[in-house]
């Protein structure tokens, strides 16, 4: 009996003891391969919005450094109105303890940002 193989594609003989994968183990060595695939896909999607948000950081840290004294202050009082309204939003929902974390410590980072410059 031959077979032909993936990498080289000559045909190899295949010898009365080899096993032959069923059903069952093709299905469960496809659980592994589904899952690797979908945290790799994961893992790029964070690191992407990881770059875009420190992107976005920096973009702003420049937007707040060309500002004068006042228009930063009434920036200020409109990013926390928004900010007010965004945290009357998430009340209602169960989100997780990071994710309030987070958004916090990302308030405070901005409008430290306002502050310094």
């Amino acid at each position: 009996m031959f077979r032909k193989t993936m990498l080289t594609g000559k045909p190899q003989a295949c010898t009365v003891n080899a096993a032959v994968p069923t059903h069952e183990a093709a299905a469960s060595d496809a659980v592994p391969d589904q899952l690797s695939r979908s945290l790799k896909t994961q893992g790029d999607a964070m690191v992407q919005y990881g770059a875009r948000l420190l992107v976005l950081r920096e973009f702003l840290a420049a937007l707040c450094a060309g500002m004068s004294p006042e228009r930063r202050d009434s920036v200020e009082g409109a990013f926390r109105k928004r900010v007010d309204d965004l945290l009357c939003l998430t009340d209602d929902r169960q989100l997780p303890e990071a994710f309030h974390t987070t958004l916090l410590a990302e308030v405070n980072y901005y409008l430290g940002e306002l502050k310094r410059r």
